[in-house]
């Protein structure tokens, strides 16, 4: 009697699918370390080898601000950037503490300019630093004085950046002075150099508002603040749009998802006149999030390693010509 050929199964779709998802976790993991050792091991400017330029004048860590409306996620992402640098659940108690989101009647947010030492300097490793600042929330001519202020680097740790509203009679130069330079002088660094000023900026959004920037508004406003810092040398700001969870929860799709993502990115693109690779989509650890998230961590670690190379590309740009004299 003849055998029946009988057809082979079908492929259990679920166990290559579990294969994939295995492998996909395991290429995360890869670039993950990658990242940790590219970040730990950067050296600024590792070619000097220009005899004319002055490399004398180079910092020994790279200073990211932190810049965007209140609310938007900036002291998040900087716990973000934490935790997944070191691969750890809980900040020390210094940053903590830093860190801690305190309540005001204007600012529901981070109130002083605050730095974190992400990395350490080290010998011949170079420091990378992150500077969090309070929120905008007016966006009127005395937050565009504030910002101008804290790209020149003249703002000391821990000060409240804003304007006094009074002048005093003994400083004479005052009256000249308009409403909007009246900072206080005990939170100003008195020759701020290369060493002090931003050498990347961030800039963060809440990505999972409808309009981003949040109106006509806000969009000028943050349009004004891009050029002023063009104007500066600050050629390629980074534009970081948080929530992306939040998005997620809204759009079950994966499809539709990356169109509604597409979609945001476009907008920001349109509307503050950056370029589409300046723009990035991330989550952010929650307080309350004591697991590591493999995502998180790697989006967050290649958006830190960008910071680091637009760091490195901006002090390029500030480098002078050693002075020279000639003795008669």
């Amino acid at each position: 009697m003849e055998k029946k050929a009988f057809p082979a199964p079908p492929a259990d779709k679920r166990a290559a699918k579990k294969k994939t998802h295995g492998t996909m976790s395991e290429l995360m993991v890869r670039q993950v370390n990658q990242l940790r050792a590219a970040l730990s091991y950067f050296h600024i400017i590792p070619m000097r080898s220009n005899p004319v330029l002055n490399y004398s004048v180079l910092p020994n860590s790279v200073n990211i601000l932190l810049f965007g409306p209140s609310g938007s996620g900036k002291s998040s992402l900087l716990r973000t950037f934490y935790r997944s640098f070191h691969n750890t659940r809980e900040l020390p108690d210094e940053i903590h503490h830093k860190l801690v989101v305190k309540g005001t009647s204007h600012n529901e947010g981070t109130t002083l300019y605050t730095t974190v030492v992400i990395k350490p300097e080290n010998g011949t490793e170079n420091g990378i630093k992150v500077h969090d600042t309070r929120g905008q929330i007016w966006m009127d001519i005395k937050e565009k004085a504030q910002a101008d202020l804290m790209l020149q680097g003249k703002v000391k740790d821990m000060s409240k950046v804003e304007q006094r509203n009074h002048r005093y009679a003994y400083l004479l130069w005052e009256f000249w002075k308009k409403d909007t330079q009246l900072f206080p002088t005990e939170i100003l660094k008195n020759t701020p150099g290369l060493i002090d000023k931003p050498h990347c900026l961030l800039f963060i959004f809440d990505g999972s508002l409808e309009d981003i920037p949040n109106g006509d508004e806000e969009t000028a406003f943050y349009h004004e603040i891009l050029q002023m810092a063009k104007s500066k040398g600050y050629y390629y700001p980074q534009i970081v749009l948080t929530h992306i969870d939040k998005v997620e929860a809204k759009v079950r799709e994966e499809e539709k998802l990356r169109e509604v993502l597409d979609s945001k990115i476009e907008g920001v693109v349109m509307k503050l006149g950056i370029p589409r690779s300046s723009v990035h989509f991330i989550e952010n650890y929650h307080d309350s999030q004591w697991d590591t998230d493999l995502s998180v961590d790697f989006h967050s670690l290649r958006l830190l390693h960008e910071s680091v190379q637009q760091s490195d590309a901006y002090l390029q740009s500030q480098l002078k010509e050693k002075s020279s004299c000639s003795i008669m």
